[in-house]
């Protein structure tokens, strides 16, 4: 089940509610947004990091295939 899912349910969930409970509620549904928010945050750049480790590592496996068939170590094919 998704995050969003989840507030809409609690959203129907607090509009039956009222004093504290409402308050509660409604706290918990904004720290689930948040938490939701900081999770794709973290997600964009752990696959950003990603990204730029595998053009790093692409770049790298051409420059030794490039260099193997410069010094004749490996065909070119």
């Amino acid at each position: 089940m998704r995050i969003s899912e989840l507030v809409e349910r609690l959203e129907k969930i607090e509009q039956n509610c009222s004093g504290s409970t409402r308050e509660d509620i409604s706290l918990l549904i904004d720290d689930l947004i948040r938490h939701d928010l900081q999770m794709a945050k973290l997600l964009k750049e752990t696959t950003k990091g990603m990204m730029n480790q595998f053009k790093e590592d692409e770049n790298f496996v051409k420059f030794l295939i490039a260099e193997g068939i410069k010094s004749g170590s490996i065909g070119e094919s």
